[in-house]
């Protein structure tokens, strides 16, 4: 099984993702007959993002901003995954969208089987969707079907509901496709907003790793339907709902 994954050039995740990289990337941690033949990361710099960055920094969200800002400076002078990746010879594709015409040229030649969505923000269209033998999967920070949208770990850990992430099929709905597995994680050692990523990505490689194994056998399955009757949307926060957050004395 050919397995394509897709990232971000930076993330708000401690480390980048580094650790769920290098344990998806790991021989030993794969199935028989699977590879990873190949990892897109997405361009997501722009001096825009850059000063926003700064400007959460200064209104209550330091923590989240210190840790995007090391994660961008790593990205373009010492990028772990990058040598990681070198190391063993795993071909890397840097695009600006993975609808791109680039994209999509160079992603089927590689003819895979599979593609993994990494929590980026590209909408995924039908030619890109359709490109893979079995599908694309996609891990989401919330726990579906209800926790729809983006950064649903921050708001269910302020409104004091269940935090976790899923992992489910990709269709052309945004979180949508059913789903293959939701955890919820354990928040005790949680601090600051930074460490719920941090914690989730941990959890997050050893789910993907099962779905691997569970997907090289039997292709295409799910555990539930992705629908809810009760569906809660989230979007980043507002200026005002970051200060209301802090003063509630959340650690942003």
């Amino acid at each position: 099984m050919k397995v394509i994954l897709v990232t971000s050039q930076f993330t708000y995740v401690k480390g980048n993702y580094y650790y769920l990289l290098k344990q998806v990337t790991d021989k030993n941690n794969l199935p028989k007959n699977t590879e990873i033949s190949c990892v897109v990361f997405i361009k997501t710099f722009s001096l825009q993002l850059l000063l926003k960055v700064i400007f959460l920094m200064f209104i209550g969200a330091r923590h989240f901003s210190l840790t995007l800002l090391k994660n961008m400076l790593t990205s373009f002078i010492y990028d772990p995954r990058i040598r990681l990746l070198k190391s063993l010879h795993i071909p890397i594709l840097k695009v600006k969208d993975i609808n791109s015409t680039e994209s999509l040229c160079k992603l089927r030649q590689l003819q895979p089987d599979l593609i993994v969505n990494l929590r980026t923000r590209n909408i995924y269209k039908k030619e890109i969707l359709s490109l893979p033998e079995i599908g694309c999967i996609n891990i989401h920070h919330g726990i579906l079907p209800d926790n729809r949208g983006t950064m649903c770990d921050l708001w269910a850990w302020v409104e004091n509901r269940p935090v976790g992430f899923s992992i489910h099929w990709m269709n052309e709905e945004i979180d949508g496709g059913n789903i293959i597995i939701t955890k919820q994680i354990d928040l005790s050692k949680v601090k600051t907003y930074p460490d719920i990523p941090r914690i989730s990505s941990i959890a997050e490689s050893e789910q993907l790793l099962l779905s691997l194994i569970k997907i090289s056998r039997s292709g295409y399955f799910f555990s539930d339907k992705n629908i809810s009757m009760r569906p809660k949307f989230t979007k980043n926060p507002s200026l005002k709902q970051i200060r209301l957050m802090t003063q509630m004395g959340f650690k942003l």
